[in-house]
């Protein structure tokens, strides 16, 4: 992780002539009186972002060239291996794609995680297997080929507190901005909101919950439909916020911007009533991009 920068510049379009404070704090009290349960939640929220959020800046931070992302896949009682590279991607069915942290209904958003631990959380791990004494997962190491730039969706106080270190620089460059800028009414509060925004990422949603995901599903797509820069979303893992996650535009993979290097299959045995360890990993022979497969 490097290069900590800020898109759009500043450049703010809300020069309304009202204390701008007040209006970051009305935004914020009209997203969270938005009934998520509701059908119109979700055009609800993009129309407010869209219209009161106007040249809202973005801190971005970069993932270099041969740094790695994991994606975990659950293999069902009737499957033996995932084969497809596609199988570790994104959903490739639009019908059957759900709102999620960072994408909308039929939206197809590459998920990866920093590590491994962190990609079995993000696919709820414990919630389905709660019934099981084992379990298999199948796991793709993805490398990116080009540099990514991303939204990086955190707060420097979430960073220091759970010794995020591969965020430091990204958290040292948000508190001098914010020292900067202290003086500004415009700036801080778009910070504000930002802050608002990063602690909504990191919001635990439980089973049943998933109406929550909508606010950020929504600012998602905001980032991605008016930064064409961005690569995708960055925040902190909710389970272990220690490490990051990143949702992806679906062209990053489709351009291979990052390419599949690696799979495994795994086995995972329960030894408690929410833990099970790792029994057995089978590594792939090879990865065959020209036939788009998996070989074991």
């Amino acid at each position: 992780m490097n290069s900590s920068h800020i898109a759009n510049a500043f450049t703010l379009a809300a020069t309304r002539t009202l204390n701008f404070m007040t209006a970051i704090e009305k935004t914020i009290a009209l997203i969270e009186n938005v009934d998520l349960h509701s059908e119109t939640a979700i055009s609800e929220l993009h129309s407010i972002i869209s219209s009161r959020l106007g040249g809202l800046p973005l801190f971005m931070t970069d993932i270099k060239v041969g740094e790695p992302l994991v994606r975990a896949r659950k293999l069902e009682n009737n499957e033996d291996f995932h084969h497809l590279i596609s199988d570790y991607s994104y959903p490739p069915d639009t019908e059957k794609i759900k709102v999620g942290r960072a994408n909308l209904k039929g939206q197809q958003i590459f998920y990866g995680a920093r590590f491994r631990i962190t990609a079995l959380a993000e696919v709820r791990f414990i919630y389905a297997n709660r019934e099981k004494d084992f379990a298999h997962y199948s796991l793709g190491l993805w490398e990116a080929k080009e540099k990514l730039s991303l939204a990086a969706i955190v707060t420097p106080e979430s960073i220091r507190k759970n010794n995020s270190q591969e965020l430091f620089e990204l958290a040292d460059f948000i508190e001098s901005a914010e020292k900067k800028y202290r003086n500004n009414s415009k700036i801080t509060g778009f910070l504000d909101f930002y802050r608002f925004m990063a602690n909504k990422y990191r919001e635990p949603v439980e089973e049943g919950e998933e109406h929550k995901y909508k606010i950020t599903a929504a600012f998602s797509d905001f980032i991605l439909s008016t930064l064409p820069t961005a690569a995708g979303i960055l925040y902190q893992s909710v389970q272990y916020p220690q490490n990051f996650n990143v949702a992806l535009r679906k062209e990053v993979k489709d351009t291979n911007t990052i390419v599949m290097t690696n799979a495994a299959r795994q086995k995972y045995i329960r030894t408690g009533e929410k833990a099970f360890q790792e029994d057995e990993s089978v590594l792939t022979n090879k990865i065959d991009y020209e036939a788009m497969r998996v070989r074991w």
